[in-house]
């Protein structure tokens, strides 16, 4: 009997875009995405692209036997949508559940691309709402965070960012010598292979301990401006 091929599915609602890709299981290759950029059609759209995926594959549900999710930073609405489906894809028990940190599967992506020596540090802010940003830094030398993700304004953003600094995210920042790098929202391609690796580790989620009010961490009250 010949055993079917197994693969990783990626499914990225947490920002403005709504996207899916799948990967080989086995070896993690790339072989199908899809992403949609106009708004709020996550909910409509993301059953349809993952439907159409597997057809244009030829696959079937039974051979996706992991979902990587993007769990957030991100909108209420976007986070809950691609995390309630993973949960509910994965309830049987028969597809492992990665849920994927999406500054961590960033911050991967873009450190590759990341050549000057002088630079240690990579930040990423991210809109959240109204004058308000998503920010967590990470060492780009030992790829580790050495922050939490918070909520801040604006000003609170960039004052501690230097020339050690380089910067992806939708942050609009005035100082044009500021180091960026052009990735300015996550996609399922960062959530499939950081996915992925920790698939190879084992860092697994169980669909009915996995917290449907995760969202909320991210919403702290903002402090007062100095």
């Amino acid at each position: 009997m010949t055993m079917k091929q197994s693969y990783l599915l990626a499914i990225e609602t947490v920002g403005k875009l709504c996207g899916i890709a799948i990967h080989d299981a086995v070896h993690g290759h790339a072989l199908i995405e899809y992403v949609i950029h106009i708004p709020n059609m996550h909910d409509a759209l993301l059953a349809e692209l993952i439907r159409r995926a597997m057809k244009d594959l030829d696959i079937e549900s039974e051979q996706i036997s992991v979902i990587a999710v993007s769990e957030g930073p991100g909108s209420f609405t976007g986070v809950r949508i691609g995390m309630s489906f993973a949960k509910g894809w994965c309830a049987d028990g028969k597809t492992i559940l990665v849920s994927v940190p999406t500054f961590h599967a960033m911050f991967a992506s873009a450190r590759q691309y990341v050549t000057d020596t002088h630079l240690t540090t990579m930040s990423i802010i991210m809109k959240s709402h109204a004058d308000s940003y998503f920010r967590q830094s990470f060492d780009l030398l030992t790829g580790q965070h050495i922050s939490s993700i918070e909520i801040v304004h604006y000003e609170q953003a960039i004052q501690s960012l230097d020339a050690t600094h380089i910067v992806i995210g939708d942050i609009l920042i005035q100082d044009s010598t500021m180091k960026r790098i052009p990735i300015q929202t996550s996609h399922p391609t960062y959530i499939a292979k950081y996915g992925y690796q920790m698939y190879v580790q084992s860092q697994f989620t169980s669909p009915h301990e996995a917290d449907s009010e995760y969202h909320s961490e991210f919403i702290p009250t903002i402090g007062k401006h100095n």
